[in-house]
């Protein structure tokens, strides 16, 4: 062994900590709650207003999806007029 190198076991990551389909309903009841609440009142109009498609946004909200993209998530925080940390505080526990 090399001078200086110590011989360390490496720490593995593992899956399986959390429900990631309880995780994605979660998201999807936020999304909604937080829309309405804000008078967004058409998910259509807010998906064009936030420039994604609004067959996405459907697919968001209700649940229908098993994936989103950061940048995409971050769009709809932000048209929410939030920020991520407002945005999962209430219902991610």
């Amino acid at each position: 062994m090399a001078k200086g190198v110590k011989n360390s076991v490496r720490k593995k990551a593992s899956l399986g900590h959390f429900n990631y389909d309880d995780f994605y309903q979660k998201l999807s009841s936020r999304i909604k709650e937080v829309r309405k609440a804000k008078g967004f009142t058409s998910a259509e109009n807010f998906a064009y207003d936030i420039e994604i498609s609004r067959i996405s946004m459907g697919k968001y909200e209700s649940g229908n999806f098993n994936d989103i993209q950061m940048g995409t998530l971050l769009k709809i925080i932000d048209g929410l007029e939030m920020t991520p940390s407002e945005f999962f505080a209430k219902g991610f526990d």
